[in-house]
């Protein structure tokens, strides 16, 4: 049967599940517990090629270590995400015309968990298309009720500790979904813009004034001061002076601050703490308290935008620029506006531009947690792949701000908190108070990643199920680079604040994954690739084995289709030499022809090598060692040899190798793999189940084995070179000073029409066709003719011959000739004629001959 990965990967995944080979407790088992953390998708839509890039990479290490003896759990699991399930819920009813407005809290959460559901099963659909060996049973969702009792057991122990407090702080806000949002959700795009330059005088003054450039006029009303760097001498006199704000009067104190770039601008920037992170940094060192905000929730200007100059209160503040600007050039403060690119935040859900503003929000103080951690990581520290990435959670940790962990949401886990009406004093609860009536419920939600960060927690100590209790800590965690701050430092020191333990024991690092053209792929570039769509054109396992081989460690990966191709055609070499082993019980006996000796060392030494390499997570090397075992060492060198020998011994090798290159190549490729097995091995259950393991084996190759490959490979280059038949057998000599059993060497070789002469030490310096190599020589003793160069000098003559004989016949065909040359000439060229002929009737027989 022909290879089609539709019919090899269809129901084996049902198999797996059916048989149970998926979960952690297994009678086979042998060595300590090794559990992976699946990093839970958002239940927003499909999975992209990113998350089969990761989920690849896991399923193999995990398929890996229970070939390798553990007991392995691989735990699945979905995200709530608050945000952007929210706003895809909301844009799934607004193109399905439902109107939210008429929806009550309570039925639009009803709908959202229904709809998030349903992505639920198509992302498990995906799963089971890329063959994850998940352990279903113990799957968790961010939302369920575990997980609710860790995050509030989480929140009750820091705010009891004074961690966490309520504050009117500046944060990144979406005005689309007036909420707070993280970081990672503020998208940084280079905006073509405009820089406008404005004369701020000095107070008292009507002549003497500093130049300050901005691209935010709208923020102007609520400015604090003006800023230069102390080293910058250009405005060492105005220091302490203060200048008039132009939009409405207001005087501005001159201070210092060595974050200002001397060549930037003008040199002099304002300073607008409420409306931007790095003016509040400023504010806080200078110990500025006015901090007004100009800009509502809504992204309109409030009262301070109603001055003297101009009223714009109620005006979206994109909107308002424009007749700020246009007022200002009018009262003759504008001085020259510039074209200017800069970067500006847009939230990743809305595509609004987002707002630092201040918002009163829940916030947990990071000094001391991340203090407490330190100290852990001092006794137990996580590796990481590669190493590297050790040192950028410790720039992290050295650098972490306060988290602000409240959202204006209605997905997600609420804040469990309640305040009392009259007194306003806060309870603490995830349980409404005994005299509810008397108390508000706080209306947020936890950010997303407060739940996530206790992911390891609640998926093994905190699960609903507690047989898997001893799997914690997590023994390798597998996620892009990317997320390192907003996700992998969090399950660190939340974990280990509520545990007193580290989370993480192996930590591997992912890049991204780019087009062929080294483009970031994604859905709005529109080099996005689906990976349902690869899997039906290639199947499974050519995307498994190209996106886990596709790059090392932490970085990038190039998915390009030449590589599916590539892995394709290993697959089904793979499969074709199926076709050539003999499923034998036949065991190995310790004195094997040299032939059979050297393909097991071979095999033994790649094992080892394999082994060594999937120990450190080194996949990529892992990957190409069986390739270039299984193609080159052991189908293109060895079995092109033995597949004549056909004897007990040499099959039971065959088997052996091939049986063994199976089970190296099952956690790359497991459907395949699975396949065959069952086919060619039929009284054992699952290739999951078999058992991997370092093996003895010698450094130093047999020399004869060594030269069997070697001339045989040479001589099959030396018939394709001069198209020669296989059945032609070639007589050589061999010269060498080593020891050399001519009769195995000819017994072997034989079976591929090429004969053994002699043995020598001596070179035969008649013999000129000689190939050299560092122990030996092989004089080449039967005459090598090119078919293909004979042929082509041979129609090149008839070509000529040809040509000579049309011209012979042009002039005995011309009676002129006939008449006036004399009978001597005429004769001459009539023999001239039979010769060409009769030699083009040669070379037309010569060349039908070097054909057959």
């Amino acid at each position: 049967m022909a290879y089609d990965f539709k019919v090899v990967e269809k129901g084996l995944y049902d198999f797996w599940l059916k048989n149970k080979l998926f979960d952690p407790i297994s009678k086979k088992a042998s060595k300590k517990n090794f559990s992976i953390i699946l990093p839970p998708p958002n239940v927003t839509g499909h999975l992209h090629l990113g998350h089969a890039w990761g989920g690849s990479i896991q399923d193999c290490i995990i398929r890996y270590k229970k070939l390798n003896g553990y007991r392995t759990l691989f735990l699945p699991g979905t995200d709530h995400a608050g945000i952007a399930t929210q706003t895809k819920f909301e844009s799934y009813l607004r193109n399905n015309k439902i109107d939210r407005s008429k929806m009550s809290d309570a039925v639009f959460l009803k709908g959202l968990n229904k709809w998030a559901t349903d992505q639920a099963s198509v992302i498990h659909e995906q799963w089971a298309g890329l063959g994850l060996a998940l352990s279903y049973k113990y799957e968790t969702f961010t939302l369920d009720k575990n997980v609710s009792d860790i995050v509030y057991k989480e929140f009750k122990l820091m705010y009891d500790n004074k961690l966490i407090y309520r504050a009117n702080r500046l944060v990144n806000w979406d005005v689309k979904l007036q909420t707070a949002i993280s970081n990672l959700e503020v998208n940084k795009k280079e905006v073509k813009g405009s820089m406008w330059y404005f004369k701020y005088y000095l107070a008292g003054s009507k002549t003497e004034y500093l130049t300050v450039a901005t691209t935010r006029p709208e923020t102007m009303f609520v400015d604090t001061n003006l800023v230069v760097n102390p080293a910058d001498k250009r405005f060492k006199k105005y220091i302490g002076k203060s200048f008039v704000n132009p939009v409405n009067g207001e005087l501005l104190p001159l201070i210092t601050d060595e974050s200002i770039e001397i060549e930037f601008g003008t040199g002099v920037m304002k300073c607008t703490p409420a409306h931007s992170f790095e003016d509040y940094k400023i504010a806080i060192e200078n110990k500025i308290t006015k901090m007004n905000s100009c800009i509502e929730l809504d992204g309109k200007l409030n009262e301070y935008a109603n001055t003297k100059y101009m009223k714009l209160s109620g005006v979206d503040r994109i909107e308002a620029r424009q007749q700020i600007v246009a007022t200002l050039d009018k009262m003759g403060l504008l001085i020259k506006t510039e074209k200017h690119l800069h970067n500006v935040g847009f939230s990743e859900r809305t595509g609004e531009v987002v707002e630092p503003l201040f918002s009163l929000q829940w916030f947990v103080k990071m000094e001391p947690i991340v203090k407490q951690l330190k100290q852990l990581l001092t006794k137990n520290k996580p590796n990481y792949f590669p190493p590297r990435f050790e040192k950028t959670m410790q720039t992290w940790l050295n650098k972490t701000e306060d988290w602000c962990i409240s959202r204006q949401l209605l997905w997600g886990h609420t804040i469990p908190v309640w305040y009392h009406k009259k007194t306003g004093k806060i309870l603490v609860s995830n349980k409404a108070p005994a005299n509810p009536k008397e108390y508000t419920k706080d209306k947020d939600v936890f950010d997303t990643w407060f739940s996530s960060g206790l992911w390891p927690l609640a998926c093994t100590k905190n699960n609903a199920h507690s047989d898997i209790k001893d799997f914690y800590p997590i023994s390798l965690l597998v996620t892009g680079w990317d997320i390192i701050f907003f996700w992998v430092a969090r399950m660190l020191f939340q974990c280990s604040y509520l545990d007193k333990t580290i989370s993480l024991e192996n930590i591997l690092l992912t890049g991204l994954i780019r087009d062929e053209h080294n483009q970031k792929m994604s859905k709005s570039a529109g080099n996005g690739v689906e990976p349902n769509e690869v899997i039906d054109q290639y199947g499974a396992d050519a995307l498994r084995a190209t996106l886990i081989s596709g790059s090392p460690n932490g970085e990038d990966l190039i998915f390009r289709t030449d590589k599916l191709v590539h892995n394709s055609n290993f697959i089904n070499k793979i499969w074709n030499i199926n076709n050539l082993v003999v499923k034998t019980n036949d065991k190995l006996s310790t004195k094997l022809q040299p032939l059979n000796k050297h393909i097991i060392n071979e095999l033994n030494k790649t094992i080892n090598r394999y082994i060594g390499f999937m120990d450190k997570y080194n996949l990529t090397l892992a990957y190409q060692e069986i390739l270039h075992f299984s193609w080159e060492t052991f189908a293109n060198e060895y079995l092109e040899i033995a597949k004549r020998i056909n004897d007990k011994e040499t099959n039971a090798v065959i088997n052996r190798v091939y049986k063994n290159i199976l089970i190296m190549l099952h956690p790359f490729t497991p459907f395949v793999t699975e396949y065959i097995y069952q086919e060619k091995y039929k009284n054992e259950e699952s290739i999951m189940l078999e058992k991997i393991s370092k093996q003895t084996s010698s450094k130093t190759s047999d020399f004869e084995s060594q030269l069997i490959i070697e001339i045989f490979s040479q001589i099959k280059n030396l018939r394709i070179k001069n198209s020669i038949k296989n059945s032609k057998v070639i007589e050589l000599n061999i010269v060498s000073d080593k020891k050399i059993n001519q009769a195995y060497v000819n017994e072997v070789l034989s079976l591929h029409a090429i004969k053994i002469n002699k043995i020598t030490k001596v070179r035969d310096t008649d013999i000129k066709e000689v190939i050299t190599s560092k122990n030996y020589s092989i004089e080449i003793v039967t005459t090598i003719t090119n078919k293909l160069e004979e042929i082509r000098k041979n129609e090149l003559l008839l070509v000529k011959l040809k040509a000579e004989l049309d011209r012979s016949t042009a002039i005995l065909s011309n009676q002129n000739f006939i008449k006036k040359a004399s009978k001597e000439k005429v004769t001459a060229e009539e023999n001239k004629q039979k010769e060409y002929m009769k030699q083009y009737e040669q070379i037309k027989s010569i060349i039908k001959e070097l054909k057959k």
